[in-house]
């Protein structure tokens, strides 16, 4: 018993996301110009995909294995044209983590790499 319990702390550690916690995140997409887009987000379980969300959209969700696995995109697309601004945001703690704003049709964030562009 005692080496199983061994091994599988010895094992947490060395997991990648072994010691991480869940982080709850709030995940934005807005625009003035653009009104519905596709957006795919990292929750608690799994990397997920809506189709012609109605925009602006917001959710709070805890993402496993802590905040830099958080992950946002936006695809418009089939709607992509000059101007058509759409902005994705990450936070986290009540601090923008991230935010993305571009008008080529699919803009990304990602919690591990926090940046404003």
């Amino acid at each position: 018993m005692a080496v199983l319990l061994s091994t599988a702390f010895v094992a947490g550690l060395l997991s990648p996301y072994g010691r991480a916690t869940d982080d709850v995140v709030t995940y934005e997409v807005v625009s003035d110009s653009v009104g519905i887009a596709g957006i795919e987000y990292m929750d608690a379980q799994r990397r997920m995909l809506i189709r012609d969300v109605p925009l602006p959209w917001r959710l709070d969700t805890t993402v496993a294995g802590g905040v830099a696995r958080s992950e946002l995109r936006a695809d418009w697309r089939p709607r992509a044209q000059v101007r058509n601004w759409v902005s994705v945001r990450i936070w986290y703690q009540g601090k923008l983590l991230c935010q993305s704003t571009l008008d080529i049709g699919n803009a990304t964030c990602y919690g591990d790499t926090p940046h404003m562009a």
